[in-house]
Parts: structure tokens; C-alpha cells; sequence
């Protein structure tokens, strides 16, 4: 009998291969503690919050996206692909929208006017526009506490996530995070593809 994929590193599947929804929000390791409380304490004063993570694709918006959601369970999530249009959700509260900056002009024109409680992921930053819509506007960098020492901590989570038993796995070394984190800055996203080719090459369990 042939041996199951990945039984020879202790581990069920490649652990860099594209996760759901579910499974990122579990894994995710982001700080949500001044988000969440903007977001309460501006619904509760009514001043109509907005919480936005601004950075480049493969930083984390989706991650901090999802995570935050998981802790409101009256939100609605809207992703819109790229080239695409999508129609906004009139239900939901926060409304979480993923790439912001593909809504269409009227789109965001009529949410950042509305009372809703948003959250945006986004390449651009809107805090100009939020503010002048009359928002109290909370703004942060999804890289913002990117470090080799937390891409390490992150990569060996996934890794975990994938083991078959308690028995040893590979792992990845400060020293593999601290060149990752040189070659690819905080785009954790090329980080994690560039080690699916390595996972998928490795013939025993060692130090990456």
C-alpha cells in the first residue's frame, strides 16, 4: 500500500495550500483589541465608526478582516473580486467589505453618507474621505507588527494545524523567517506560496 501525501513529515496535507475561510479565521494571529474597541464604544456613542486595514495585497487584510468578523455575529462580509462589481448588502451590521477600494464611486458615496458600522480592507486609505463624510475613522496597517520573529511564530501555526499525531514535524527556523522577511517584506501571502514548493519537495522532517 502506498503511503498517504505527506505521512512521511507527520503532517495530513501541505500546510501552505490555500486554507478556508474558517480555517484562516482560526489561525488567525492579529491584534483586533483597538479595533473591537472602536468599534463598540463609537456604535455606543453614535459616531458612526469605520475601521479600515490599509495595505498592499498578501499584508493581511483578509486575515484581520475575518478575524474581526468572527467576533460580531450580526456582520455581513462582502468580497469583491477584482474587475469586477458586487451589489452591497442593506443587511448586517458592521458590514464588512473586503477590497474597498473596487466599489464603484456611487457605492462608496452612499455607504460612507450611511449610518452603518463598516470595516474595509483596502489598498487605498479612505480617511479623508471618511472623515469628510462625517465618520470617526479608525486606520490601521495590516503589516503593522510584520517581524521575522511573528512570520516564524505564524508559518509554524500553519504547520501545526496540518500534523497527523503528536510526533515531530518539520518547522521553520528565526534564521528561514528573517531571510523570507528580506525577501518578501510583509507579504505574508508570497511568503506562505514560496514554502508550498518547498513542502512539496521535502523528503524528511527537519528544520526548513
Amino acid at each position: 500500500m502506498s503511503a498517504l501525501p505527506f505521512e512521511h513529515l507527520n503532517l495530513r496535507r501541505n500546510p501552505f495550500g490555500e486554507l478556508s475561510a474558517e480555517e484562516r479565521t482560526q489561525l488567525a494571529m492579529v491584534d483586533l483589541d483597538s479595533a473591537v474597541q472602536h468599534l463598540q464604544q463609537s456604535r455606543e456613542t453614535r459616531h458612526r465608526p469605520v475601521v479600515q486595514f490599509v495595505g498592499d495585497k498578501g499584508f493581511g487584510k483578509t486575515t484581520h478582516l475575518l478575524a474581526l468578523a468572527a467576533k460580531f455575529p450580526d456582520s455581513v462580509y462582502l468580497y469583491i473580486p477584482e474587475d469586477e462589481r458586487r451589489a452591497v448588502p442593506s443587511h448586517g451590521e458592521p458590514l464588512f467589505v473586503d477590497e474597498a477600494q473596487r466599489l464603484t464611486l456611487w457605492q462608496r458615496i452612499r455607504l460612507f453618507r450611511s449610518h452603518r458600522t463598516l470595516v474595509l480592507g483596502t489598498h487605498r486609505d479612505f480617511t479623508r474621505q471618511l472623515q469628510t463624510a462625517g465618520r470617526d475613522v479608525l486606520t490601521l496597517a495590516a503589516n503593522r507588527l510584520t517581524s521575522p520573529d511573528r512570520i516564524a511564530t505564524i508559518l509554524n501555526a500553519r504547520i501545526h494545524s496540518a500534523r497527523r499525531t503528536d510526533a515531530p514535524t518539520p518547522s521553520i527556523s528565526l534564521a528561514t523567517a528573517d531571510r523570507l522577511f528580506n525577501q518578501f517584506g510583509p507579504d505574508i501571502r508570497s511568503i506562505q506560496h514560496s514554502l508550498y514548493d518547498v513542502f512539496q519537495r521535502l523528503r524528511s522532517i527537519k528544520d526548513v
